[in-house]
């Protein structure tokens, strides 16, 4: 009969043990550095190192922008090109305002496999790994004669 009331009185003990409230500690901080704030000096020296890539990029897109209209066309000059040529003849105007009119089509990305694309002409998964988004690529499954391209995603 004692064991009968020893027992129930020592779960409630216990249960009453477990329901008590207890101080938490504060959170940790956040060991992440995006959420930590520079110093100033920090901030410093990353506005110099920005301003150093944009003296590199401004040099490195002048020469470009020069070489481009007069060499091959690329995706990004299109719309300079048939200003220039239009002007020029009618002869060679006819020809190029034909491909920007022309549209370019995009890829779709294969869902849980980053850097595969479907072909936008036969559905065809293309390993584009390495080659940045928006850039104008050929199908590697026509030939060079039928020059099908497509833009990556």
């Amino acid at each position: 009969m004692n064991l009968r009331l020893i027992l129930p009185a020592t779960a409630a003990i216990l249960l009453a043990a477990s329901c008590t409230p207890y101080t938490e500690p504060p959170p940790e901080e956040p060991t992440d550095p995006a959420q930590r704030k520079p110093t100033p000096e920090e901030q410093e020296k990353i506005r110099q190192q920005r301003e150093e890539q944009k003296k590199k990029d401004a040099e490195n897109q002048s020469p470009d922008k020069e070489k481009k209209p007069e060499g091959e066309t690329t995706g990004g000059t299109p719309g300079e090109l048939p200003k220039n040529d239009g002007g020029a003849g009618d002869g060679g105007g006819a020809e190029k305002p034909a491909a920007p009119q022309k549209e370019i089509p995009v890829a779709r990305p294969v869902p849980g496999k980053p850097g595969m694309v479907f072909s936008p002409f036969n559905n065809k998964v293309i390993d584009v790994k390495g080659i940045p988004s928006g850039r104008l690529v050929a199908d590697p499954t026509y030939p060079a004669s039928e020059k099908k391209h497509f833009r990556v995603p």
